[in-house]
């Protein structure tokens, strides 16, 4: 592992095994924007079976694939972690998430119970090998940075948001005598703070300064705020499931003003940048970060008032702006440079990194993605079903346009290696 903020790309995996996992998920975005065309009533509700089928294809289908594949190229380049046999266990886990995350949202939306259970069996192994695996990679590391440790948090806090998912479909499937809406709130908590919020400032930690050219991130915010935000969730649940409501709603406050402190010193970098002119996956960054704090605000706005309204509209600021707004900004710094790394490794003269992937399909994607935001908090507000149809239409498009730009690097990739 390279000390530092140096980067161990000699550690990098074959590129097949993330991309993937990175070719994979628009194509459940493009699903989830079809089902919200197809049926717009879908976002008056978080607790239907089509709005559970949409959000898990946006949460499992795209996000955590895309967590996923970034996970094996980041444990070994950023937290000096080589996973073991990558290749075979990439393959293995892209195949058994891929058919389970197809089986959870037929499961949900149908709702089929038995194809929920096969669903729980394939998302269950599928985890398994990964969690394993990134474990095994994981223990063989010292604890000497804030990535490698707080990775460690990520991954755990990840775990649970799983397991809690895994339970709450068996309680929709077979009628586990559990408490479902205790169960339900701990998942959405742990999967939106405890694994996709630790483990984006586990990798910001080095990234940001790095490609982002800013100053790095206050010392005491790099050391305490994974492991503060993970003992804070810890005390979150314990209130939720002893029905601590007045306690809760404080320590609610706690985790927010949590986040806030990640997003706020975040963008304060991002102001302090060296570069001249911010690229445009900077500003897909500076959206995703602007569009948390507002999902933030809802959750608050939540906690007092009966409407439906606020808990959908935090989900759709915090999902489709704030973490997808990040992982496209991340996806296209990602891609064209593993085609670029790849392809010096191997001794041929790469293309620069502009050629691989021209800033302007990037820059009308990124614009695209932003209008559908906007579309989806109209559809949300409920000023008509021909607002959520357009917003499916925009979002099938968005991530259809995603797929082609990544497509192109490949082909733009294979053809530098073939000349």
């Amino acid at each position: 592992m390279a000390a530092g903020n140096a980067l161990g790309y000699e550690a990098a995996p074959a590129f097949s095994a993330p991309l993937r996992f990175f070719l994979t998920a628009p194509l459940f975005g493009v699903l989830a924007g079809v089902l919200l065309l197809v049926m717009p009533e879908l976002l008056e509700s978080r607790w239907t079976p089509g709005a559970l089928a949409l959000t898990h294809l946006v949460t499992v289908g795209f996000m955590l694939t895309v967590m996923l594949g970034a996970m094996f190229q980041i444990l070994p380049v950023v937290a000096g972690a080589p996973i073991p046999a990558t290749t075979v266990v990439a393959t293995i886990v892209h195949l058994l998430m891929s058919a389970g995350a197809v089986a959870l949202v037929w499961g949900l939306g149908a709702p089929a119970p038995d194809v929920l259970v096969i669903a729980v069996w394939l998302l269950g192994a599928g985890c398994a090998v990964f969690f394993v695996a990134a474990a095994i990679a994981l223990l063989r590391v010292p604890i000497t940075q804030a990535t490698p440790r707080d990775m460690r948090f990520a991954l755990i806090g990840l775990g649970i948001a799983i397991l809690l998912g895994l339970t709450l479909a068996m309680i929709i499937a077979r009628g586990l005598a559990l408490p479902l809406v205790p169960l339900l709130k701990l998942h959405v908590g742990w999967a939106w703070l405890g694994g996709v919020g630790m483990l984006l400032g586990a990798t910001a930690w080095i990234v940001v300064p790095m490609f982002q050219i800013t100053p790095p991130y206050p010392a005491a915010l790099t050391r305490y705020w994974a492991f503060a935000t993970f003992t804070t969730l810890l005390i979150w649940s314990a209130t939720v499931m002893y029905e601590l409501t007045s306690i809760e709603f404080v320590i609610v406050i706690a985790l927010v003003a949590l986040a806030g402190a990640f997003i706020g010193n975040t963008l304060a970098l991002q102001r302090r940048s060296r570069k001249s002119i911010p690229d445009i996956t900077q500003r897909a960054f500076q959206l995703g970060l602007g569009s948390l704090i507002a999902g933030l605000i809802c959750i608050l706005v939540s906690y007092h008032s009966d409407s439906p309204l606020w808990p959908v509209l935090s989900g759709v600021l915090i999902l489709h702006g704030g973490f997808i707004s990040v992982m496209l900004g991340m996806l296209y710094k990602i891609v064209p440079f593993l085609a670029w790394l790849h392809l010096t490794q191997a001794g041929v003269r790469a293309p620069n990194m502009k050629k691989l992937q021209p800033d302007a399909p990037v820059r009308k994607q990124l614009i695209a993605h932003a209008i559908t935001l906007a579309a989806l908090i109209v559809a949300t507000l409920g000023v008509s079903a021909w607002a959520g149809r357009i917003a499916g239409m925009l979002m099938t498009i968005e991530f259809a346009w995603l797929l082609n730009n990544m497509i192109n690097v490949i082909r733009a990739y294979r053809r530098a290696g073939s000349a």
